[in-house]
């Protein structure tokens, strides 16, 4: 099975980059089983196996996981659903001595498991579309039973389980903050991307979200995650939108960094390094 590294990690090998990127970025497989509508990855897709959102990844072999351990503090996987990605994953997440997350469409409960036991200090379970019936739409799958083991693996590793959602795929501004409540319940950690349209996918034609819409929804889950308001200081308007936030203090810079696990910066994930900028990843 094909495994790479996305172009900004191996440029940190080469000492290009420039500020802090401390996450080694692999991505395993290519051309899932699933057919999500904005992946480069999905199975009807005909974006160049080489993409993962904007991302170029370029092949690797395991004889670079010894210098991956030495000059990184974390690597993270990002594994495409592809026949015979477990049995792969089994063989790689052993032989990482820094900490390794896993970012994975689990088929249960029980692939959690394994990946934690295997050595995995993390696991990400991306659930992108914060609304049931755009999700099923847009993802594919139960919403709920995805849900169910989101909520399931989070009671067993507590602060262990990461989640993200994709701002721009038709959801609403409520749809995003009362899923952000839910997981801060729940002790999973969120994340927050922003749409980016990949030709080759069905959602190629799509816009992105306007970056005052992003830095909105940011604004909002920061201020929400540092108990500073409540989701009664969050205004929105008849279609869930965010007109306002009754927030009288300055505005952190923090608010609009990426977000993920420790170390997590994910480079030009989604934006062009021209700009503009939805995740910083620099102080």
């Amino acid at each position: 099975m094909v495994l790479r590294a996305s172009v900004g990690t191996l440029q940190k090998l080469k000492g290009k980059i420039r500020f802090n990127m401390d996450t080694a970025y692999l991505m395993l497989g290519e051309r899932c089983v699933y057919d999500c509508l904005y992946c480069a990855q999905a199975r009807s897709s005909t974006s160049p196996s080489y993409l993962l959102s904007r991302v170029v990844w370029k092949e690797i072999s395991s004889d670079l996981f010894d210098e991956l351990n030495s000059r990184f503090k974390r690597v993270c996987i990002q594994v495409v659903s592809q026949p015979g990605y477990k049995e792969a994953l089994h063989r790689i997440v052993p032989r990482f001595t820094i900490p390794v997350s896993v970012s994975v469409r689990p088929a249960g409960l029980e692939e959690v498991v394994k990946y934690f036991e295997l050595g995995a200090d993390r696991v990400g379970i991306a659930v992108d579309v914060p609304n049931k019936d755009l999700f099923e739409k847009i993802r594919g799958g139960k919403y709920e039973r995805h849900l169910s083991v989101l909520e399931k693996a989070s009671e067993m590793f507590p602060g262990r389980i990461t989640t993200h959602v994709i701002v721009g795929l038709g959801e609403s501004d409520r749809d995003i903050i009362e899923f952000f409540l839910w997981t801060r319940e729940r002790k999973i950690t969120f994340s927050l991307f922003a749409f980016t349209p990949i030709k080759g996918t069905a959602l190629e034609k799509k816009e992105r979200p306007s970056l005052e819409r992003y830095r909105k929804v940011q604004l909002a889950t920061y201020l929400l995650e540092k108990n500073l308001i409540t989701l009664e200081d969050i205004i929105f308007d008849q279609s869930g939108r965010i007109i306002d936030v009754k927030w009288f203090g300055g505005v952190p810079e923090e608010a609009f960094r990426t977000r993920g696990c420790p170390h997590c910066t994910r480079p030009y994930y989604n934006e062009s390094p021209r700009g503009p900028i939805y995740n910083a990843h620099w102080r």
